[in-house]
């Protein structure tokens, strides 16, 4: 048998040897990331989720070798209070260590798109976990593990609005708020191509506490359906003032309403109103999901959400990125091997496709929750 010249063997032994060396994952030690917390301030109850979940991933990251043999990562975080100006000076001070890999943050989408440009030009990989405006990917240093909600948002109303024979509608929109106005466009829109007729649109600030002038204009126009399109915050509030006045008509939320702690808040008020989610810890789609959901109640003591799930996700996707970014990981080579990511191997959604950097969840549920506290599939009052 003919034998290749002595160089191009070690050429391709040398190219075999390469392969399996990043198949094999980072040569064992720990590796960082830096994470951008919110569990201060106006956005803390959806920022402890979210940080629970990603704490609860870099454990199991860590325990299980996921990343490779011997291999561990570590979270190292830094409170931004929901303040851009703090996120900012956190992540340039995750740019100055350069044991930092990668870096996940924010749940609002001015925070993510400020942190756009710094990360870009410093070359330091960014996932996020929470943002929803569209076109804050931008590979190869800029992803999102969270799902935009246009497409759930507009399910939901369009599934409402069918289910209850709606006529006429008023929306609620945190002005100041750009993605939730493309949010409620999208479901305006849908809903009057559906012949539901808008009667007004009532606007409120997301810092904003007192609804009661906002609900009673709303009250006042006698819409068959009311559409809330704000921040935690004012839907929480918004909805517990329209209950609280008397209005028992049907109200269609968002995903805000979906953790734990605004149910402990809203209690009845909350009970009945649809609202679209990508993922249900008391409708797991998976056996990845339920576990999960097991794992995350045994360590807080508390029911996984949404926001959890996307925490968790984050860390996982950053993880998956590392397992190809060779035998010693760097910044540029985490974001060359995150690029090419098409779809996250470990996820609690039944499925997590990774579409030019931005996540794409396969189903919509359209939930409420139960007076016994649960979160399970709405159906239309009889």
């Amino acid at each position: 048998m003919i034998q290749p010249p002595r160089s191009l063997r070690r050429s391709m032994f040398a190219a075999a040897f390469g392969l399996l060396a990043a198949a094999a994952g980072p040569a064992p030690g720990e590796y960082k990331i830096g994470f951008i917390s919110d569990n201060t301030g106006p956005l803390a109850a959806a920022g402890l989720s979210f940080t629970r979940g990603g704490q609860l991933a870099a454990e199991e990251i860590s325990a299980s070798g996921y990343m490779g043999t011997g291999t561990k990562l570590v979270l190292s975080e830094k409170e931004a209070g929901g303040e851009p100006a703090r996120a900012i000076q956190n992540v340039n001070q995750f740019i100055a260590d350069r044991a930092i890999l990668g870096v996940t943050c924010c749940i609002i989408s001015p925070m993510a798109a400020s942190l756009k440009p710094v990360v870009t030009e410093n070359k330091l990989p960014l996932v996020i976990y929470g943002a929803t405006m569209a076109g804050l990917p931008s590979a190869p240093f800029v992803y999102n593990v969270a799902a935009l909600p246009g497409p759930k948002d507009t399910a939901n109303a369009k599934t409402v609005a069918a289910a209850i024979k709606a006529q006429t509608a008023v929306y609620f929109i945190a002005a100041d708020n750009d993605a939730f106005k493309a949010r409620m466009a999208a479901g305006q829109k849908a809903l009057e191509d559906m012949g539901v007729k808008t009667l007004g649109v009532v606007s409120v600030l997301s810092a904003d506490t007192d609804f009661t002038a906002a609900v009673t204009q709303a009250m006042g126009m006698k819409p068959d359906l009311m559409l809330v399109y704000t921040t935690q915050t004012p839907a929480a509030g918004i909805v517990g003032t329209l209950r609280a006045r008397g209005w028992t008509k049907t109200i269609a939320g968002n995903d805000v309403l979906a953790p734990a702690a605004i149910f402990k808040k809203l209690g009845p008020a909350l009970v009945d109103v649809p609202f679209a989610l990508g993922f249900s810890a008391d409708l797991a789609p998976s056996k990845e999901a339920t576990d999960f959901a097991n794992a995350y109640q045994k360590k807080f003591s508390a029911p996984a959400d949404l926001y959890s799930a996307e925490g968790y996700s984050a860390v996982y996707f950053i993880a998956q990125g590392m397992r190809d970014a060779g035998a010693a990981p760097t910044r540029e080579s985490l974001a060359a091997a995150l690029a090419k990511v098409s779809e996250l191997q470990h996820n609690v959604f039944g499925g997590l496709p990774m579409v030019a950097g931005q996540a794409e969840t396969k189903d919509t549920l359209i939930v409420h929750w139960n007076k016994d506290g649960q979160i399970v599939k709405w159906a239309p009052p009889k």
